[in-house]
């Protein structure tokens, strides 16, 4: 955690938006994946009887029909490992948010604030206000996680039924209890945020603006260890005359800050519904 180049609130929002649209369409390919009619296998051997699964799948609006009993069998516990990882992506990510805000609060960074609501006091320090809300998303991950673990550790079992695979019903109805309520507070403590552009800029010295010293330098025919030592050495001085605006304009990268892409993302989100 090392001051590195200028960079901008658009950019962390970008990022983190184009994290949880790729989680949802993690989400949507599983939801695909496990979108199948078991029922009428039987215990994975198929019955003597002309049972019409092809309706009950219409009926049921599953997408299409699990073809095989034993694989029927063979599914269980692997579908529901497959929904935990997808959901566990998501709250990965949720906790890596939530440990920037934990930091971004902190009285040393103080780049945001949190309202009220989303904090709570210490039991004994009157000046104390806990970013509790972000802590407890920041511990949902280890939920998920190790929901998924143990629906693992049951899956080591040779093809059929088997009576183990009823345990693993507590772990996905924990992992998903955990994980969606904690994924579901997400949106609006984002939009409750208080960013202080004070601070953010107050956080940027000199030697932020090395980098653009040397790639400058580079554009200009230097070669660029040349260009890179030159400016390191003289990384104290290369704010001069330079602006964070005007940093962030010169990033015209795909993505970077002076061309974030939104619509982009903002398609591929769109797609999704």
């Amino acid at each position: 955690i090392q001051r590195a180049v200028v960079s901008s609130a658009g950019m962390w929002w970008a990022g983190w938006a184009e994290a949880f649209i790729d989680n949802a369409v993690r989400a949507a390919d599983t939801r695909r994946l496990i979108d199948c009619n078991p029922l009428g296998t039987a215990a994975g051997y198929g019955v003597n009887l002309p049972l019409d699964r092809e309706h009950t799948t219409r009926a049921l609006e599953f997408a299409r029909m699990q073809i095989s009993p034993l694989y029927a069998q063979l599914s269980r516990g692997k579908f529901e490992l497959a929904a935990l990882e997808a959901l566990g992506g998501a709250t990965l990510d949720l906790r890596r948010i939530a440990w920037d805000l934990s930091l971004f609060t902190t009285g040393e960074f103080a780049f945001v604030a949190l309202p009220a609501q989303y904090t709570t006091g210490s039991s004994i320090m009157p000046n104390k206000r806990n970013p509790d809300v972000i802590e407890l998303m920041r511990a949902t991950h280890a939920s998920v996680a190790a929901a998924r673990t143990e629906i693992e550790q049951l899956l080591s079992l040779p093809s059929g039924y088997h009576r183990d695979l009823q345990a693993s019903k507590g772990a996905i109805f924990h992992g998903f209890g955990r994980g969606l309520a904690a994924l579901e507070l997400l949106p609006a403590l984002l939009a409750n945020l208080e960013w202080r552009e004070d601070r953010l800029r107050a956080a940027i010295d000199s030697g932020m603006y090395a980098t653009d010293v040397a790639v400058e330098a580079a554009l200009a025919g230097v070669p660029f260890r040349q260009a890179y030592q030159a400016a390191a050495a003289a990384a104290d001085s290369a704010g001069q005359g330079r602006t964070p605006e005007g940093s962030l304009a010169a990033r015209t990268s795909p993505g970077a800050a002076a061309d974030l892409r939104l619509d982009q993302l903002q398609a591929r989100w769109d797609a999704l519904a």
